[in-house]
C-alpha cells in the first residue's frame, strides 16, 4: 500500500515538473506570439498615423493654397465691381454725345447741304472753264500754246459727292437718338453687374474668413495626431522590456511550480524504496 502510494506521489511530481517545463516553453512563446501582435498593430497604426499626419499637412498647404487664391479672387472682383461703377457716367456722357450732340452736329451739316451743293455746282462749273481754257493759235507763223495748268475731270463731281454726303446723313440722327434707349439699358445692366460682383466679392470674403478659420483647427489636429504617435512609439519601446519581464515572471512562476513537486517525489521515492 505505502509502495502504490509512493509510486502515485512520484506520478503527481514527475507530471508537476513535466507541466511546469511544458508551462514554461509553451508560455514563453505564447508571450513572443501576443507581444509580436501588438507590436504589429502599433507599427501599423503608427504608419497610418503619418499617413494622417502627412494628409492633414498637405490639406493645411491646400488651404492656405485656397485661402490666397480666394483673397486674388475677392481683390479683382471688387477692383471689376468699382469699374463697373465708375463705367455709369461714362455710360451717360457716351449717351449724351451720341444721342444729342452727334445728331444736332448733323442735323446742322444737313441743313447746310443745300447752300454746299449751290457751292460745289459753283465750284465745278468754275474748275471746268478754267480746266478748258487754252490758247492754241499762230500769230505771224510763230505757234502760240498756252493753258492755265488746270486738269479737273473727276469721274465724281465735287457737287456729286456733296449729294451723296447728305443722301448717306438722311435718317441717322433718328438711329443715333433711338441708341439712348439701348445706352440706357446696358448702363442699366452694368450697374446691375457691379451690384452683383460686389455682393459675390462679399461672399468671398465671408468663404475665405471660414476657410482661415480651418488652419488652427488643423495646427490642433496635427498636434494631436504627434502627441498619440508619439505615446504609441513609447508604447512600443515599453512593450519589449514588459514582455521581457513578464517571461521572467511565467518563468519564475513555472519553475517555483515544478520546485514545489520536490517533497511529492522524495516523499514518494521514500515511499517506493520501503525507507519510510
Amino acid at each position: 500500500m505505502r509502495r502504490l502510494i509512493g509510486a502515485f506521489m512520484l506520478l503527481i511530481g514527475v507530471f508537476g515538473v513535466v507541466l511546469s517545463v511544458i508551462g514554461m516553453i509553451v508560455g514563453q512563446r505564447l508571450v513572443d506570439e501576443v507581444a509580436a501582435g501588438l507590436e504589429a498593430n502599433l507599427t501599423l497604426t503608427l504608419e497610418s498615423m503619418d499617413t494622417v499626419y502627412e494628409s492633414l499637412v498637405l490639406t493645411q498647404e491646400m488651404v492656405a493654397e485656397i485661402n490666397e487664391g480666394l483673397a486674388t479672387v475677392e481683390t479683382t472682383a471688387d477692383n471689376v465691381a468699382l469699374a463697373l461703377e465708375n463705367t455709369g457716367p461714362l455710360m451717360e456722357e457716351i449717351s449724351e454725345v451720341t444721342s444729342e450732340e452727334v445728331p444736332e452736329s448733323l442735323e446742322t451739316v444737313q441743313a447746310s447741304i443745300p447752300a454746299l451743293m449751290e457751292v460745289a455746282t459753283t465750284i465745278d462749273e468754275t474748275l471746268f472753264v478754267l480746266s478748258d481754257f487754252r490758247i492754241d493759235q499762230q500769230i505771224l507763223g510763230i505757234p502760240l500754246r498756252w493753258d492755265l495748268g488746270v486738269n479737273y475731270d473727276p469721274e465724281v463731281p465735287f457737287a456729286t459727292s456733296v449729294e451723296q454726303l447728305g443722301d448717306s446723313l438722311d435718317g441717322l440722327p433718328g438711329q443715333l437718338r433711338s441708341l439712348r434707349v439701348y445706352i440706357s439699358v446696358t448702363q442699366e445692366n452694368v450697374g446691375t453687374i457691379s451690384t452683383d460682383v460686389m455682393e459675390i466679392a462679399d461672399n468671398l470674403n465671408a468663404v475665405n474668413e471660414n476657410v482661415a478659420e480651418l488652419d488652427p483647427l488643423l495646427d490642433e489636429f496635427l498636434a494631436t495626431v504627434t502627441e498619440f504617435s508619439d505615446s504609441l512609439r513609447q508604447t512600443r519601446q515599453m512593450l519589449v522590456e514588459q514582455v521581457r519581464m513578464v517571461k521572467i515572471v511565467l518563468t519564475i512562476v513555472l519553475a517555483w511550480m515544478g520546485l514545489t513537486q520536490i517533497a511529492p517525489l522524495y516523499l514518494g521515492w521514500e515511499l517506493v524504496t520501503g525507507r519510510r
